[in-house]
Formats: C-alpha cells, structure tokens, sequence
C-alpha cells in the first residue's frame, strides 16, 4: 500500500466520519470522528470533539480515554492522566472490550481494547509526569490487557515499561521483562511496525544503537520514516543515558525534534528530556 493511497484512504475515512458526526452526533459518532481527526495530526480539533461529546455524555469512557490520549499529545500531561484516570474507573470491572472502527474504515486499525488502551496511556502520563511507581504499576496493569497475538502492544507496553525500570533503577526488574520477549518475530507480525521491538532487541544486545538511527520505513504502512526515527531514536537515547553517555543521548534527542514528528511519544518524551538536561 503506497503513501498516497494511505493519505487518500485517510481524507476518505474522515469526509465519512464529519458526515455522520454532523449528521447525527452520537457516541460512537463522536468518538469516531475525534479519532480520525488525531490520526491527521489535527488534534485541537480532536480536544474540542471530544470535549462537545463529553458535555453531552459525561460518563463516557471513551471520550475520556481518547481525549486523554490527545491531552498528551499536546503536553497537558496533568489534564490527561486526569481523564484517563477516570476513564480506568469507569471501567473497573468490565470485560474486554475492544474500541470498534467506524463505519467505512480504510485504515490499517490494530484491534485493542478499551482496558489497554486506558491504561497504556495512564502509564504514559505518570511516566511524563516522572511519577515511576505510578507508572510502573499501570504499565503492568496495561499487560494484562496485551491479546495473544497482539505483539504491537506486547512490545510497545513491555518497551515503557523497561524504560520506567531502568528510570527507578531497578535493572534487575528491567532484565525480567526484556527475558520475557519472544525471540525471532517477523515485521510482518506488527500492524504497526517494529519499532519498540527494535528498541527491546537493542537493550538485549540484540542490535546496536547505530542500526536504530538509520530506520528504514520498510512495510510499515501507518507510520512515517520521521515517526520511526523519533520512536527508534528515543530508545537510543534513553540507553545512552542508562550507560552514562549523556552527550550522545542529547545529541541523539536534538536529532529527534530536528523532525516533525511532534505528536509521537518519542519525540515528546526527548523533548521533556532535553528540557530537564538544561535545567528546565
């Protein structure tokens, strides 16, 4: 699947989603619609629907855990693990449930559920917010929710996870989860990519930090080479910063935000980091 007919696919799928938001502004149209606008980068957009949807349906689950999500994109880490946190009590209890697509979807979706997503992004927001224990016990919550075969999520939440630890200093629960990580997985097992199994191997010695710094787009369909970069290199980075090398974890985090990835988690993560180095 090429680039063009992805960003083709993309404007279809949100003239479909507008349609039916504005026609009929259901939950589910509500939801749909914000998403869509967040997978294009327009994430103001995104806030303001689901915060209209959240004034008429304020219990809503979904609007908070998606919402949250967009409030961490924007660096409003505090507002998101807020809405996020509430999100995980609403729902506290209830069997899994996966976020459905709209109607029409022509995206490449990975298929997860309401109690991963929730509580990955929480995790996120503690891990921002430097709150390690808070973040470390959602991560391992956020596990629990991982499908059999979901080795997008496995990797992604285990790959946090791992960086939380090694931010604790505790290295001996850090190796524990990088033992844990199936050896010999295909590209082709990610819907997303392979990026934080990339990042997994480089810890284990698997590759080194070198071949995380020139990522090859490959078959990766949803993401750019610039997202890539931001999502290898940040790992990089935080590795040089675990062995002591702080210059060449700066050096590699200016190179992040030298890209315009800037709603990926990596490039907002080196950017906290980068602040904090200068004493920010």
């Amino acid at each position: 699947m090429s680039e063009d007919s992805i960003r083709d696919r993309s404007r279809r799928t949100l003239e479909r989603a507008q349609a039916r938001y504005e026609a009929d502004p259901s939950l589910a149209a509500t939801v749909w619609y914000g998403r869509v606008l967040g997978f294009r980068y327009r994430i103001e957009e995104a806030i303001a629907v689901f915060s209209e949807g959240l004034e008429r349906f304020p219990d809503s689950f979904e609007l908070l855990r998606q919402r949250g999500h967009r409030y961490l994109s924007t660096r409003r880490f505090a507002e998101g693990k807020a809405d996020l946190a509430r999100a995980a009590e609403l729902i506290e209890g209830m069997a899994e449930w996966i976020e459905p697509d709209g109607q029409d979807n022509e995206l490449p979706v990975p298929p997860t559920s309401i109690q991963f997503n929730t509580w990955y992004h929480l995790a996120l927001a503690h891990y921002l917010l430097r709150e390690w224990d808070e973040a470390e016990a959602a991560y391992r919550q956020c596990l629990k929710w991982v499908r059999e075969d979901d080795y997008d999520g496995l990797t992604a939440c285990n790959d946090w996870l791992y960086m939380t630890l090694r931010r604790k200093g505790d290295e001996a629960a850090a190796e524990a989860v990088l033992a844990a990580i199936p050896e010999g997985l295909a590209d082709e097992a990610f819907v997303e990519g392979p990026s934080y199994y990339r990042r997994l191997r480089m810890y284990r010695g698997e590759l080194a930090p070198g071949d995380l710094l020139s990522p090859d787009k490959g078959s990766q369909v949803i993401h750019d080479v610039e997202t890539i970069y931001a999502t290898q290199g940040y790992g990089v980075g935080n590795w040089y910063l675990y062995n002591g090398e702080t210059e060449r974890a700066r050096a590699v985090f200016d190179q992040i935000l030298q890209g315009r990835s800037r709603y990926a988690f990596g490039y907002i993560a080196a950017e906290l980091d980068l602040r904090e180095m200068a004493g920010g």
